[in-house]
């Protein structure tokens, strides 16, 4: 018997619960995460070898190992050594979509007639691949999942002037099928951290799968829970863009990431071992020296099968990615339930500015999504506005066709607009608008006035209020209601040529003309 595949504590394991718990095959298998077929033999070379509990407990475990091995020193069967030769490119088949052990068996027997029957092919398959890091990958269907971590142990970076340190976050991924790992350093584990590196992990095998599978960090799953995971609202909006679901790995479920920890741990061993006597002062100095060392490990053939992840990944999982989009995901953030303001404008507390929607939409609750350039705003999952991002604090960016249509009209005034109207009225009318709007400190306190200046142009017409227009600027009149007097009173249709008589009353106090008319007069005086 060659040497175990799994730990000698394991063995004991096996045969203590079956022995003092009195547990079956079944439940062993469950409680130790080790195959049936493995329990089973290590349960017959114990009976075989009539070693109990009690003799086994005080045992070392070379002392157990030779008691096991004596059993099955014989020299293996011709079968048997063909069945081995075999045993690689079987376990490469099992690996492709569909492929089930019943067709490989159906398979070898055709090839040799004289073979193992499918219990003992099972049985021999199943130990080969037991101990080995192929045991969980045959389980998954290739380019279906991915899976996601950050490393526990942090790299650092060291400022080249300063030689301090800072430490930077580990992020691994591994696809389960062929084993094929991707790996970079981060600033952080914040959610753009993570959607960055998990679409690096696409674009560096091509392709997108159907599931990624974080193992609840906190950045993109915000409640872990078995049943009904809470997945962060950036995470899952970047999952639906690439066409894949988020699927967190259990909680206190360590098999359902028992990939994903030994990718890191092999990227401890084979890639950060060796940067070990190695410094780098930014991410982009570091992640190209990772780079390099994941290829070379991707590269390298695997022990027991002789075959690279690479290679296993473009045989296995390549094809049956998902195509990736034309440009990369932009990373977007989520506030949900945002109330709409009667005024069919939305606070943004981010920049705490408002944006306004379709005016119907007023005191909906929505849901707000925002980039570094764009604010979008959706009700029952349609989009409604979509604004340019403003970081103005209190003001308000608002569409015109947003707004209801006498509202609309008021958005449209304008200092050019009104001189604009006045000049279709006529010349006179258009200098008194301009002579309104500039005794204002502000155009806007102006608007209103000219507004109606303009709805008594519509009511008496052009040629009156040209009139009332001529007689106002000559007397520097700028009011809507002056204006409006002369209109009640008929006094436009006076002619402008001479200016009405001043009367002066006689008082003692008054010189008259004749005291200015002499000089002598004013000397005598």
């Amino acid at each position: 018997m060659p040497r175990a595949r799994i730990r000698m504590n394991k063995v004991r394991e096996i045969i203590r619960l079956h022995e003092s718990a009195g547990l079956s095959i079944r439940q062993i298998s469950k409680a130790l995460s080790v195959s049936r077929p493995v329990v089973d033999q290590y349960l017959r070379l114990a009976r075989s070898a009539d070693l109990k509990w009690a003799e086994i407990e005080p045992m070392d475990d070379e002392q157990l190992l030779e008691r096991l091995e004596a059993l099955t020193a014989r020299p293996e069967a011709p079968r048997c050594i063909e069945l081995q030769k075999r045993l690689p490119r079987i376990v490469m088949e099992l690996g492709r979509p569909h492929v089930t052990r019943q067709l490989l068996w159906e398979e070898y027997r055709s090839e040799c007639r004289d073979g193992y029957g499918h219990t003992q092919f099972c049985h021999h398959l199943q130990m080969y691949i037991g101990g080995s890091e192929l045991s969980m990958h045959i389980e998954h269907e290739p380019g279906r999942k991915v899976f996601v971590d950050f490393a526990g142990d942090r790299p650092v970076l060291t400022d080249s002037k300063t030689g301090s340190e800072r430490a930077v976050e580990l992020f691994v991924a591994v696809y389960p099928a062929s084993g094929l790992i991707y790996a970079e350093a981060t600033e952080n584990q914040r959610i753009a951290s993570l959607v960055s590196a998990t679409v690096h992990t696409f674009e560096y095998a091509g392709g997108a799968p159907a599931i990624v599978v974080p193992d609840n960090l906190k950045a993109g799953v915000t409640k872990a829970n078995r049943y009904e995971p809470h997945i962060n609202p950036t995470y899952e909006d970047f999952a639906r863009y690439y066409g894949c679901a988020v699927v967190p790995a259990r909680p206190r479920k360590p098999r359902d990431k028992a990939l994903v920890e030994a990718a890191v741990n092999l990227v401890y061993t084979r890639v950060l071992a060796r940067l070990r006597d190695r410094r780098f002062a930014t991410l982009e100095e570091f992640n190209a020296a990772i780079g390099e060392l994941i290829d070379e490990l991707n590269d390298r053939p695997m022990q027991k099968i002789g075959v690279s992840r690479r290679a296993r990944f473009d045989e296995l999982e390549a094809e049956q990615l998902c195509e990736l989009p034309e440009r990369p995901y932009v990373l977007r953030h989520f506030l949900d339930d945002v109330k709409i303001a009667f005024n069919y404008h939305l606070y943004f507390p981010v920049d705490k500015h408002y944006y306004s929607v379709p005016y119907e939409y007023r005191t909906k609750r929505v849901r707000v999504a925002w980039t570094e350039t764009e604010v979008e705003i959706i009700w029952n999952n349609r989009r409604i506005a979509c604004h340019p991002r403003e970081r103005v604090a209190h003001r308000y960016t608002s569409k015109a066709d947003h707004m209801p249509s006498t509202h609309r009209f008021v958005a449209e005034w304008s200092p050019e607009r009104f001189e604009s109207r006045a000049a279709k009225v006529g010349p006179a009318t258009q200098t008194l608008i301009h002579a309104v709007l500039s005794a204002r400190k502000v155009p806007e306190q102006a608007f209103r006035s000219c507004m109606g200046l303009l709805e008594l142009a519509r009511s008496v017409g052009n040629h009156r209020m040209e009139a009332a227009a001529l007689r106002a600027n000559r007397f520097g009149i700028c009011s809507y209601t002056a204006v409006k007097r002369i209109l009640d009173k008929g006094l436009e249709a006076q002619p402008l040529d001479a200016p009405p008589p001043v009367s002066v009353s006689e008082h003692l106090n008054l010189r008259g003309p004749e005291y200015y008319s002499s000089e002598p007069a004013r000397s005598a005086s």
